[in-house]
């Protein structure tokens, strides 16, 4: 796991599911202290790996970055059927 913190992680479709229930538990957990006092950045296109770890949201459209202050507005304009 990690043993070194930093201010800012950046993760682009990185939380595979593996069937190792255990490693995904001890990654979860640390995503989630990482998420208490650091910047965590999640790329991601499913709606249920940004609902768990996310509380606001930015999606890219037309080349344009939009931020929304919460994860409900980012999903009204995000459209994940596309």
């Amino acid at each position: 796991m990690l043993s070194i913190e930093f201010d800012i992680y950046l993760i682009d479709e990185g939380m595979p599911a593996t069937n190792d229930v255990e490693f995904n538990r001890k990654a979860g957990d640390i995503l989630r202290q990482r998420l208490q006092s650091s910047t965590v950045v999640i790329v991601s296109h499913m709606p249920q790996t940004l609902q768990k770890f996310c509380n606001s949201a930015a999606v890219l459209r037309d080349g344009k970055l939009h931020h929304f202050e919460t994860l409900e507005e980012a999903k009204r304009m995000y459209d994940y059927q596309s």
